[in-house]
């Protein structure tokens, strides 16, 4: 059974030819000292939460890294909303308040983005239902170094809001899900979360191409299905199955594969064939679109090659 996704150049266009005016915000400028101390905390954040990431920037050209970093380090801050947040392995009473918590700070940096972006139209979104929420967003996102340093970043590559607003779009959409229903809806997320990176990515080297996104879409769905493979046991302590219910039977618990790590665990062959069967099938999905990727890399330009290493 193969994922019923095609890739559809004309899906980009409205993204990548939108009306450009983060040249001219002028809202906001900061000092070359103040724009060098964010760059150092973002990449200390990447480096520290995104090691891979941290490594495969150091790789890009000069000219390209200060961008990178800071929206790695933007994405590092929107995943850790849900990974760093005490959720249990069972639901709890307190459960949806806790996801009320999240969603502000998802809320949070959706109207940082706004302000990033002052003269472009807001997605419509349904925000948490707290009155008078984060009123004070215009003021207080400038005080974090992360949203510094994206504007920084605007500023100078002209990044495309749209591809911000998915990679935020997917991780919220994300903070109440415990098993992702098959497996197009997992490409589909690896699409929006790991392709949105390398699209911002060929960005900040200066490459806007539709052949060369095409490249990227393949390689970052690769890159995406491979990170749900190897997250599988993390995922696992936190109560969440990362294999898509549609190939994994909904019988196994996600206890089942912590339990697997104890040595006196005695193995259940059906459990163990399902789980075997299921990763196999993910990983095919995977090597898939990282084949595609490699026989097309020859569109995108030399220059933004390198933006692609985070898939290999």
């Amino acid at each position: 059974r193969l994922c019923a996704f095609q890739w559809d150049p004309t899906a980009r266009i409205q993204w990548r030819y939108r009306v450009s005016t983060s040249r001219s915000f002028g809202v906001k400028s900061f000092s070359r000292d103040q724009i060098k101390a964010d760059h150092a905390h973002c990449v200390g954040l990447v480096q520290q939460r995104d090691y891979e990431g941290y490594v495969c920037g150091l790789l890009l050209p000069r000219d390209a890294r200060m961008a990178y970093f800071s929206i790695r380090a933007f994405n590092v801050e929107i995943a850790s909303v849900k990974d760093g947040s005490e959720r249990r392995l069972a639901p709890s009473a307190s459960e949806s308040g806790s996801s009320l918590a999240l969603r502000m700070r998802m809320q949070w940096w959706r109207d940082a983005l706004g302000e990033l972006y002052p003269n472009e139209p807001a997605t419509q979104h349904q925000e948490p239902s707290v009155e008078g929420f984060l009123n004070s967003t215009a003021v207080s996102c400038w005080n974090n170094p992360v949203v510094r340093a994206l504007h920084h970043a605007i500023q100078e590559k002209d990044l495309t809001k749209r591809f911000l607003e998915r990679l935020l779009d997917a991780r919220e959409a994300d903070l109440d899900i415990r098993q992702l229903a098959t497996m197009e809806d997992a490409t589909f997320y690896a699409e929006d979360t790991c392709s949105n990176l390398l699209y911002l990515s060929l960005e900040c080297a200066g490459v806007r191409d539709e052949a060369a996104d095409e490249v990227a879409s393949n390689a970052g769905i690769g890159w995406g299905l491979t990170t749900s493979i190897r997250a599988t046991l993390h995922r696992a302590n936190n109560g969440e199955m990362a294999i898509p219910a549609e190939i994994l039977p909904s019988t196994i618990p996600t206890n089942y594969l912590l339990a697997r790590l104890n040595p006196e665990f005695t193995p259940n062959e059906a459990n163990e064939t399902a789980i075997r069967e299921a990763i196999q099938y993910m990983a095919f999905q995977a090597s898939t679109y990282l084949n595609r990727a490699r026989e097309i890399q020859g569109k995108v330009p030399r220059k933004g090659r390198s933006c692609l290493l985070p898939a290999v």
